[in-house]
C-alpha cells in the first residue's frame, strides 16, 4: 500500500525531470551558433565576344589571278563610267560584271588610290558569305590588305551577308579600306556559286576624291 501512495508524486517528480532535461537539451541547441552553411563557388560571368565570321572550306579556293602583258603593262578589268561626274564631288567606279562589284574612288588624275575606302556592292543575295583577296602581279606577290571599320587588318575581306548594310529590298552592301601599293594588283572574289577575277592598277596620288571634299589644284 505504501508504494501506491508514493508512486504518483513520484511519475510527477520523474516527468518533470524528463521534461528540465529536454528543456535544457532544446536552450543548448538554441545557444549553440547556427552551422555553417555549404555554398557552391560563385562563377564570374565572362561575356562572350563574337568570334570573326569562318570561312567555308568551299571558298578557300586557290588563287587564279593573271600574269602581266608581255610588254609588262597591267591588264586592267575595264571599269564603269563614274557613278558620280560632272560638278560632283566624289569620283568612283565599279569593276566586272558582279554579283559582287568593287566601288572605288578615283585620285585627281583619274587613277585608283591604293590606299582609299572600296565598297563591295552587291545588288542581288549572293547566296551566302564571298570573300575577297588579291596580290601585286609581277616580281613581287604583295598582298593587298584590308581594314575594316573596327581597324581589324587582313589579307581576305569577309563579305559576309549577317554584317551587311541593306541597298534596297535585296541588295547589301560592305564597306572596308584598301592598302595596297603602287602597281597592278589582282583581286579574286569567290562565292558559294562564283569566282571572279579583277585586275585594278593602283596609282600613287595624294590628292584623293573622297566624299565632302573637292579636288585641290
Amino acid at each position: 500500500m505504501g508504494w501506491r501512495r508514493w508512486g504518483l508524486p513520484l511519475t510527477v517528480l520523474a516527468g518533470i525531470g524528463v521534461l528540465a532535461v529536454a528543456g535544457r537539451l532544446l536552450d543548448v541547441a538554441e545557444d549553440r551558433p547556427p552551422a555553417a552553411r555549404l555554398t557552391a563557388p560563385v562563377q564570374s560571368l565572362t561575356v562572350a565576344t563574337a568570334p570573326p565570321p569562318r570561312i567555308p572550306t568551299l571558298l578557300q579556293r586557290p588563287l587564279r589571278l593573271p600574269g602581266l602583258r608581255r610588254d609588262g603593262s597591267c591588264p586592267g578589268t575595264p571599269a564603269a563610267a563614274p557613278l558620280l561626274a560632272g560638278s560632283s564631288a566624289v569620283a568612283a567606279v565599279t569593276l566586272g560584271d558582279g554579283p559582287a562589284y568593287p566601288v572605288l574612288f578615283l585620285s585627281v588624275d583619274g587613277g585608283l588610290d591604293p590606299i582609299s575606302a572600296v565598297y563591295w556592292d552587291a545588288p542581288k543575295p549572293l547566296g551566302g558569305m564571298a570573300i575577297v583577296r588579291g596580290r601585286r602581279l609581277g616580281g613581287r606577290q604583295d598582298p593587298i590588305h584590308f581594314q575594316d571599320d573596327n581597324g581589324e587588318v587582313d589579307v581576305v575581306a569577309v563579305l559576309d551577308p549577317a554584317l551587311a548594310r541593306r541597298t534596297g529590298s535585296r541588295g547589301h552592301w560592305w564597306r572596308t579600306a584598301l592598302r595596297a601599293g603602287v602597281g597592278c594588283y589582282g583581286l579574286q572574289i569567290d562565292g558559294p556559286r562564283f569566282s571572279k577575277v579583277l585586275v585594278v592598277e593602283f596609282r600613287a596620288s595624294a590628292d584623293v576624291l573622297v566624299p565632302g571634299e573637292r579636288a585641290r589644284g
